[in-house]
Parts: C-alpha cells; structure tokens; sequence
C-alpha cells in the first residue's frame, strides 16, 4: 500500500480546530507521566481552538506565518516560528546576535509520529528563518521529553546550556533550550 506524501501549506484561520486538536491530543500523549494527569485531562481543546483562530484571523497584521502538515487534505501537524523571545542567545563567537529565530511550537498528531511530518515542518520553519536572515535558531522542550529531544538532536539540533521553568498555572517544570547554527 502506498502512503501519501506529506504536503506543508500556509495555515488558515479554517485550520484552528485541527490544531487544537494536535496540541492537546500530542500533549497528552507525549506528555503523560511527564505533567500530571488531571493536568492533562483538564485540557480544553475548545479554548484553544478559540485562540488559535484569533491569532490565525490575524496573521495579515505582519506575524510569522504557521504551516500545517498534511495528507490527503486532513491536518496532521503543525508549527510556528518567528523572533526569539529570549535576550540572552549569543553567537559561536560569543556575541550577542540579533539575527535569529525561534520555533515557538511543533506538534504532529500522534497516529502520525515517524512518518515523516515532524521532519517536513521543522525544514519549513527552519528554511523560513533562514531565508529573513535568522543566524541561529532555538527552540524550547522539556527536559523529561526524551522523545522529542532525540527528534530535534536527529535533525541537528543541539542543548545549548540554558534551562528555564516553564509555569503551567500550579506547577513548574523545566525546559531545555536547544540551538542551531
């Protein structure tokens, strides 16, 4: 049996519901036995969904575009990237670099782990800020994450040192910032 290619496209305001869907459905998946259960079961895929549309609806007022994956035309994944939000990120040369970017999030639907979506839409956002001039890019994961560390480590990507605690509304937990050049 053949399986359809993955196709990356600009996502529209059409698209929020599938998001959060992927966000909360991969948060419960890759995140059980990380976060606390009633954590995870108190996700609110209508609440997301809600501002996922609102920050879709304003995509023309100059923010980063977010991409979807798909197959078949169903969304099976998504990300979004744009500035870094840290100040602290400096160059291989230790200086302070003002070209870079951030990959503020990348979920793909569980059912479609390892099967290439993940890959695709981690390309798209890295060529999209290296193509506005972005120098080093990061991205933020949580430590516990293993999986997802060994998917940003198989794409090149690297711990840069820098650890935060990620407030969740009750509780901390923390994350790793992970660099590439």
């Amino acid at each position: 049996m053949k399986t359809e290619a993955v196709r990356v496209r600009r996502a529209t305001a059409n698209d929020a519901r599938a998001i959060a869907e992927i966000v909360v459905w991969g948060w419960q998946t890759a995140y059980r036995g990380i976060l606390p259960d009633d954590f995870l079961a108190g996700l609110s895929v209508g609440a997301r969904e809600v501002a996922w549309r609102m920050r879709l609806e304003c995509e023309d007022d100059g923010r980063e575009p977010i991409w979807v994956a798909e197959v078949a035309g169903e969304a099976i994944g998504f990300v979004s990237c744009g500035s870094p939000r840290d100040e602290d990120w400096q160059s291989s040369q230790g200086q302070v670099c003002r070209l870079g970017g951030e990959v503020y999030a990348i979920y793909v639907a569980p059912d479609e782990w390892h099967k290439g979506a993940g890959r695709a839409l981690l390309e798209m956002a890295t060529s999209h800020l290296h193509a506005r001039g972005a120098e080093i890019l990061v991205l933020w994961v949580l430590e516990a994450n293993t999986n997802g560390r060994a998917f940003y480590e198989a794409m090149g990507w690297r711990p840069d040192g820098t650890r935060q605690l990620l407030d969740l509304g009750g509780f901390t937990i923390p994350e790793v910032r992970y660099r590439r050049l």
